[in-house]
């Protein structure tokens, strides 16, 4: 059984190990006896973990012919940029080739399979770095796949940069209990601005270790992959096609207009020796998107395609939902500065950065929940919608509850279209 592990929390090892070491077994691929439960191997990819890589994407088994020789192979694309091929029964590295923009290291030793680290992607006297990939990862939770017959694996890829520094107070920084984004990093200096992401769907030749073709893709986050024996890689995008490439060369055969982002992996089956190709509709980001999938209205569905399929989804008209105000709320500058703080550590991952949701849970602008004392601590603090995903913050007082409530109408009419 192998197990892939996370990174270490806060990510800058300063704080969290300033001894330094390894951090056994964080960032790495851990395999274990099915009928016991023993340790076997571990191959750690990330030592010294600092950039929030981990290790929790899909792993792979194949039969590959690398370098003349038939290797039972465990295939990884983590978040940091390389393409890894184990030894699955003993653990040993075999080789590793970037699949995606990566700067944090100068290459992977080939015989010890460790990373040579890039001194300056340790931000080393505070020094502000911009590395790649961004914390999202270049290749992240959306499943890749591997295709015997052509050899390669496709992988839904993201190219984005974060700036990664030290914070000001980094031999006096403490732990917040309750928040979810401690992450030891410091605020990146305004003129230090990354280019705006992007992606593609790469497809690498594993025996030959490197690329063998990409295709551009709409936007950042894009669906896992399936590849079937038919020579086909069927993916969907967040711009909400369902679509079918030709596994061999990366052109797109075939789209289908699906009414909703797509994150999942599809998969594909036989009933009655027909095929079946199904997909799940979703979509969810911490970032808005072009189409923004609205968490309220997005069509969940469970699609299934097949040979001679002549279904047609129903017409789906998108509600523009206005931004709702009270306009006798006054915005206290000070507690508004107190919920930014709230916000950006337990409140963005789901609900938006610069509070504009990207579809993993309600824009809190257009909510009518902030504009009510009473009803938004119910939500908040005591967990009156836990049933429905949103977690309890009991640990927040009542001034930092105010405070995110005086954040909220500040951003709602920061962001409101003009006139409104």
């Amino acid at each position: 059984m192998y197990i892939g592990t996370g990174n270490g929390f806060p990510w800058n090892i300063k704080i969290r190990s300033p001894g330094g070491g390894d951090n056994l077994y964080l960032s790495s691929i851990v395999a274990l006896d099915v009928k016991t439960g023993e340790y076997v191997w571990h191959y750690q990819v990330n030592p010294e973990n600092s950039h929030d890589w981990n290790d929790a994407m899909d792993i792979e088994l194949a039969d590959v012919m690398i370098g003349g020789r038939m290797r039972s192979v465990l295939l990884h694309a983590p978040k940091n940029g390389f393409f890894y091929a184990i030894d699955r029964e003993t653990g040993k590295f075999i080789q590793a080739g970037e699949f995606a923009r990566q700067n944090w290291a100068k290459r992977i030793d080939p015989v010890t399979g460790r990373p040579e680290i890039n001194p300056e992607a340790q931000y080393p006297d505070g020094k502000p770095f911009m590395m790649y990939p961004f914390p999202n990862g270049a290749h992240g939770i959306q499943a890749m796949s591997f295709s015997p017959k052509t050899g390669y694996s496709y992988i839904p890829v993201m190219e984005g940069g974060r700036v990664f520094v030290d914070p000001a107070n980094v031999k006096g920084w403490t732990y917040k209990p309750g928040m979810m984004v401690n992450t030891g990093l410091g605020a990146p200096p305004a003129n230090l601005v990354p280019p705006a992401a992007t992606s593609k769907l790469v497809a690498y030749d594993v025996a030959n270790n490197r690329i063998a073709w990409s295709v551009p893709q709409p936007g950042v986050f894009n669906g896992g992959t399936l590849a079937t024996a038919g020579n086909l890689v069927f993916q969907g995008t967040n711009d909400g096609m369902f679509n079918a490439f030709s596994a061999t060369t990366g052109r797109k055969l075939w789209s289908w207009p699906a009414q909703n982002g797509i994150l999942s992996a599809p998969i594909s089956y036989s009933v009655g020796g027909r095929q079946y190709v199904s997909v799940i509709t979703g979509f969810r980001s911490s970032f808005a998107n072009s189409p923004n999938w609205d968490y309220r209205q997005q069509q969940r569905r469970l699609l299934t395609f097949t040979i001679g399929g002549a279904r047609k989804l129903p017409r789906v008209d998108p509600v523009d939902e206005p931004i709702q105000d009270d306009p006798a709320f006054v915005v206290d500058a000070d507690k508004a500065k107190v919920g930014a703080g709230i916000y950006n550590s337990s409140c963005i991952i789901c609900h938006g950065s610069g509070m504009v949701a990207g579809g993993a849970a309600p824009d809190l602008r257009k909510s009518g929940v902030p504009l009510d004392a009473e009803t938004f601590r119910s939500v908040v603090h005591d967990g009156a919608l836990m049933s429905r995903g949103m977690g309890s913050f009991a640990q927040l007082s009542d001034a930092e509850l105010e405070g995110l409530r005086h954040y909220i109408r500040q951003r709602a009419r920061e962001t409101a279209p003009k006139g409104k």
